[in-house]
């Protein structure tokens, strides 16, 4: 789904969710719910589509995971069902929120990364010999991302209304310690959402050439 400008309407077409279905799937383990979820995957796709063009699709709620990797981190993971959606939003939201990004973020971006980011990081500090790099984390952004702040930047960005009702809903379905929150960190979508609201602070490591004039901030996962 090729997308030019703010003014384009979300496709939820069944061919549309189909390719979000088929892009979710992409490279993931075949957990239980996956299973499931497959094995009547016509009538879940085809009952998906009805409600999202009907206006009647709710979102439901997370099953909290813990995962031990280099770190503890507490996760909420949406139905599949929902992350079928949470992929038809960020197919969506790409190609309007990554162009407007700066050049020096680097989190969630095709073609960058964390080693992308250090080897521009490498490239800058040999041109400005005298800088010098702050690594710093922002301590469960997803969790405290202020709603109201999400919204704004997200209909700054968009003005279809069948885009912005579904991403209300995606926002208003998790809330962390019963204060409403953006999208956890597990789902796509909450990237492209939260990126023109968290820039230029990323939610996963900073890089700060302190001496550097313009190409000062540079984010990556």
């Amino acid at each position: 789904m090729e997308i030019t400008d703010n003014s384009s309407d979300i496709d939820t077409s069944l061919t549309n969710i189909w390719e979000a279905w088929c892009n979710f799937r992409r490279g993931k383990k075949s957990s239980r719910e996956i299973i499931a979820f497959e094995a009547d995957l016509e009538r879940n796709l085809l009952l998906l589509c009805a409600d999202l063009n009907r206006g009647t699709y709710v979102h439901g709620g997370y099953s909290h995971r813990i995962v031990n990797e280099k770190k503890r981190r507490d996760i909420a993971v949406a139905s599949v069902r929902d992350r079928v959606v949470h992929r038809l939003l960020y197919d969506y939201l790409v190609p309007i929120v990554d162009p407007k990004l700066d050049y020096d973020v680097w989190s969630c971006r095709k073609g960058k990364g964390l080693h992308s980011a250090l080897n521009r990081t490498k490239c800058l500090m040999v041109k400005y010999g005298h800088a010098w790099v702050w690594r710093a984390d922002i301590s469960k952004f997803f969790d405290n991302v202020d709603q109201e702040v999400l919204r704004a930047c997200v209909h700054r960005l968009i003005t279809d209304e069948k885009a912005l009702q579904l991403l209300d809903k995606v926002i208003n379905s998790y809330a962390h310690n019963e204060k409403p929150a953006s999208q956890p960190a597990s789902q796509p979508a909450s990237q492209p959402a939260s990126q023109p609201a968290s820039q230029p602070a990323s939610h996963g490591a900073v890089f700060l050439l302190a001496t550097l004039p313009a190409k000062s901030l540079l984010t990556s996962i």
